[in-house]
């Protein structure tokens, strides 16, 4: 009998997290309603993104580089004349050595990223104004199977660590959305 891949494995151990994420952003049908999502996104997104750059990848991944989206956040968020948001606090992953559970997380919204360039785009917003990380992220196929595929390979790999490290990130997404 075949064992899940672990890229299944951790879609289960996600998915209660996952989906908790996606009912709070929601639609962002309005334009107010996506200005609050680019400001929970950045206040996720900025702590994690400078951390991530202080870490060094697992040797299997060392010819791969997560996708980076800080400066067409900072962008978008000029664009629309919002403030860089204050950080909740930095991010702080749980003990345990599962860096390959906050990369799925991180890799894996740019898949959900061409759903959501494309309601951004319905708003007005495109790849010059107030909605370059969404459409950086959606053009950035490739890096989601070059990952997943690297993912199965990595030899040393502790799936409750990576469960909890991408739980963790959803959660600090959840509380970054919910900040005021």
């Amino acid at each position: 009998m075949d064992l899940p891949s672990r890229r299944n494995q951790l879609k289960q151990a996600t998915a209660a997290a996952h989906q908790s994420l996606d009912d709070l952003i929601g639609d962002f049908d309005s334009e107010q309603a996506y200005r609050r999502y680019l400001v929970g996104m950045a206040r996720f997104r900025l702590p994690i993104d400078a951390w991530l750059g202080t870490q060094a990848m697992p040797v299997e991944l060392e010819d791969w580089r997560p996708g980076i989206y800080d400066r067409e956040m900072r962008q978008d968020l000029a664009d629309l004349d919002l403030d860089i948001p204050e950080p909740m606090h930095p991010f702080a992953p749980p003990p345990g050595n599962g860096l390959l559970g906050l990369l799925y997380v991180l890799e894996g919204s740019a898949l959900g990223a061409r759903l959501l360039a494309k309601r951004a785009e319905k708003l007005g917003y495109t790849d010059c104004f107030a909605a370059r990380h969404l459409f950086s992220q959606a053009r950035n196929l490739s890096n989601w199977p070059a990952f997943s595929s690297r993912m199965e390979r990595v030899c040393v790999y502790d799936q409750q660590a990576a469960a909890a490290w991408a739980n963790t990130a959803f959660d600090y997404a959840r509380r970054a959305f919910e900040s005021p």
